[in-house]
């Protein structure tokens, strides 16, 4: 056997218990997340139930306007269709065109555990091709225990990010793969660099901005394969925008995929094809790529000042926290970016680094390598930059292509903590790269690597041990007491019509409910009524003026102007001041705003128009000893 094929081997027997030990790992919480029914984790998990429910139902349908969204005008599906056409396809070929909640919830409950743990396939073989072989062990052992690469690719978190993730490690392992090209294959590879990241463009809307350092990367590297990449890239957004995009206008945002994702890529495709016209060796190549250049500039500059508008409130979004506007930003029934008010009270959206304790947990979440990314970055680029006239070398190029993608992926991250998802890539293989370089070099043989590799192990496990248990033991998802009290909702007043059926029932037309907002997808999932607020923003303003309502009159008129039949309480009292002010109502007691009188009334009438109809059996106690449903749901009425 040839030290080739040996080598070949043992990498494929190491990837595959890497994916072995991850995929152990993602499926942990099953116990804890199954115990008392099938749960998801988060409520953009159940937006996406949802939809994957219909698309199971009426495969190959993927929903975009949706009635029981934005009640009672109806709403868009910011999501591009990839993530739920995947799991609605596996859903739809496992249990039939009547596959039931119950049946799709399995599928969407493995499939982030098994996606996240493919994570380790492309992640290697970038690493082997740019860094070499030891690293790239080191970076997927570490990367198999990341808490952040766990949390976000757990069981039971069917949400798009844990695809997100993948993409872009396909997005690199194939960019260095091009680059590596001898010239007769060169195009081939670049057209597949640019369908990933076309895959990574239709599984979340903003990830155009791996389109724009995808295209920058390959003006430099892959000189007339960059045309190849930004028309493979460009032609399979648009084809898949078109098949599916319904023909009512929707979004052209940043935040909403729409017509705004292919018209930016055809906008930056532009010029890679005709520097692939001006690179192309032939006259019929030279030809070819300069109409394909002029038909893309063609289709998207009268679009340039809206495609420019989009790309900068996304932007500000991606980095900050918002278009700056007071009033809502919203168009062809969705956003076109978010209320500054708004994303100031999602953790999500918060920087990730704001004091010691936040540091503290970001070091803990992403291991110590995340400390040295930067650093990391430096090391990476040094090759690029010893020569930096294109083409670059192909272990260069690889090296240049993640170092920026790192550059990029932090920013993101410490302006926003959400981005960690990503950063735990760059944080292994800056991990990786560290490690390399202190391990002793007297190590021999297969020590060399496993050394380091169980080193970085350590350095993962041990910090970040609090937040393994927490993905373990399913802490984040939501308690069986709120999912109990939706399925009482659900059989007290059982929906009126199949909520997946087509076509679907007029805006309007079922009369909804109106939650916390953050319960939303909650109610338009399990209880399958229409939901007059949710995670999309739809309706946020509308019930913060509701809780906040020291009118009786007031609340009674939200209640009937959104056409709800029940309404869901909570807790809200530490919200209600950011609330109020997101009203527009000046600061004033919380303990007369409605949200905290009829919540905390034992009264079966708390106001005339509301009848409670359920309680949650967990709550707390208050001062004088009784008992507070954390949860109500009550019936509005006429008074």
């Amino acid at each position: 056997m040839s030290t080739r094929a040996r080598d070949a081997g043992r990498d494929g027997r190491f990837v595959l218990l890497a994916f072995l030990a991850a995929l152990a790992l993602r499926l942990a919480p099953i116990p804890a997340a199954t115990e008392h029914g099938w749960r998801l984790l988060s409520p953009d998990c159940y937006g996406h139930l949802r939809r994957t429910v219909s698309v199971a139902r009426n495969f190959p349908r993927v929903p975009f306007h949706d009635p029981y969204l934005n009640h009672p005008d109806g709403g868009v599906f910011i999501w591009p269709p990839a993530f739920d056409l995947l799991a609605g396809g596996i859903s739809r070929v496992l249990y039939g065109a009547s596959a039931t909640t119950e049946q799709v919830i399995r599928v969407a409950a493995t499939l982030p555990a098994v996606l996240g743990a493919l994570q380790v396939v492309p992640l290697f073989f970038l690493a082997r091709r740019a860094f070499g072989r030891r690293r790239a062990r080191i970076a997927a052992a570490a990367y198999v225990a990341i808490p952040a690469a766990v949390l976000w690719g757990e069981f039971g978190h069917f949400d798009h990010h844990v695809a997100e993730a993948l993409n872009l490690l396909l997005v690199l392992a194939s960019g260095a793969w091009a680059a590596a090209a001898p010239p007769e294959a060169r195009l081939k590879r670049s057209a597949v660099f640019g369908s990933a990241i076309a895959l990574a463009v239709l599984t979340w809307q903003g990830a155009v901005f791996v389109a724009a350092l995808g295209f920058a990367w390959a003006a430099v590297a892959l000189g007339e394969g960059a045309g190849a990449a930004a028309l493979a890239s460009t032609l399979l957004v648009a084809a898949v925008a078109a098949l599916t995009l319904p023909k009512e206008p929707v979004p052209f945002a940043f935040v909403s995929f729409g017509w705004f994702q292919p018209a930016l890529l055809a906008l930056g495709a532009g010029p890679l094809l005709a520097l692939a016209a001006w690179r192309a060796p032939t006259r019929t190549r030279r030809a070819f790529w300069a109409l394909c250049a002029a038909v893309a500039l063609a289709a998207a500059l009268p679009f340039t000042r809206r495609i420019l508008d989009a790309v900068f409130r996304g932007g500000t979004y991606l980095f900050k926290e918002g278009a700056g506007a007071r009033a809502d930003d919203f168009a062809d029934g969705g956003f076109l970016s978010y209320p500054p008010d708004f994303l100031r009270l999602v953790a999500e959206c918060q920087p990730l680094v704001r004091g010691w304790g936040t540091f503290q947990r970001a070091v803990r979440e992403l291991s110590p390598g995340v400390l040295l990314v930067p650093l990391a970055i430096l090391v990476w680029l040094r090759p690029a930059a010893r020569r930096p006239r294109p083409p670059l070398r192909p272990r260069a190029a690889a090296r240049a292509l993640v170092a920026l993608f790192a550059a990029a992926v932090l920013g993101m991250a410490l302006f926003q903590q959400r981005n960690v998802y990503y950063l735990s890539i760059f944080a292994a293989l800056a991990l990786a790269e560290g490690l390399a370089r202190v391990a002793p070099r007297r190590l021999r043989g297969r020590a060399r690597s496993l050394v380091p590799a169980a080193l970085a192990l350590c350095l993962v496990v041990l910090p970040g041990a609090t937040y393994l248990a927490r993905a373990r033991a399913f802490a984040d998802g939501p308690g069986t007491d709120f999912l109990d009290l939706l399925a009482r909702l659900r059989a007290l007043d059982p929906p009126p019509v199949d909520a997946a059926r087509l076509p679907p029932p007029a805006p309007g037309e079922i009369p909804g409910v109106m939650p916390p907002w953050s319960a939303g997808h909650y109610v338009t999932a399990l209880v399958e009524r229409p939901s007059a607020a949710d995670p999309f923003v739809y309706g946020w303003r509308r019930q913060c003026r509701l809780f906040t309502a020291t009118d009786d009159a007031e609340a009674f008129a939200i209640l009937a102007g959104a056409r709800c039949r029940y309404l869901i309480t909570a807790n809200l009292t530490p919200l209600l001041p950011a609330y109020a002010a997101a009203a527009g109502r000046a600061p004033g007691p919380t303990a007369a705003m409605f949200a905290r009188r009829v919540h905390e009334s034992d009264a079966e009438r708390p106001v005339p128009f509301l009848v409670r109809m359920l309680d949650s059996r967990t709550g707390s106690r208050r001062p004088d000893g009784s008992f507070q449903p954390q949860f109500r749901v009550f019936r509005v009425e006429a008074p």
